[in-house]
């Protein structure tokens, strides 16, 4: 996978993007990540800020640290996701038919079931 550690990607259009890249510190707000298969990508400290994320399958993608304050992460698969953790879900805009580990959808059903609705 490409090194793009700490690039600044912010609004770019990265649909449909492959496996295994370097993305870490990376600024992704605003970027178009759609249906982009991020599988082992690095994504500790990345900005998702705003992004794209709907029908993103991220298997053992590191998500340490990494911000998704209204990330739209409609369809998401995010059943294998690394360092994921409920308060980074907790500032998503959406998880409308996403998938995620039982532990965790069990904790979003709970605090925060409004992020698994239908957006308007």
């Amino acid at each position: 996978g490409a090194d793009l550690s700490k690039a600044d990607l912010s609004k770019a259009h990265l649909y449909n993007a492959k496996r295994g890249a370097n993305l870490s510190s990376a600024n992704l707000s605003e970027a178009d990540l759609s249906k982009a298969k991020l599988i082992k990508a690095k994504l500790s400290e990345a900005n998702l800020s705003n992004a794209k994320l709907s029908k993103v399958r991220l298997d053992e993608a590191d998500l340490s640290g990494a911000n998704l304050k209204d990330a739209n992460l409609r369809g998401a698969d995010l059943r294998d996701a690394l360092n994921l953790t409920i308060e980074q879900l907790s500032e998503v805009k959406t998880l409308y038919k996403s998938k995620s580990n039982h532990e965790l959808m069990k904790q979003v059903k709970e605090k925060y079931p409004h992020l698994l609705e239908k957006p308007k």
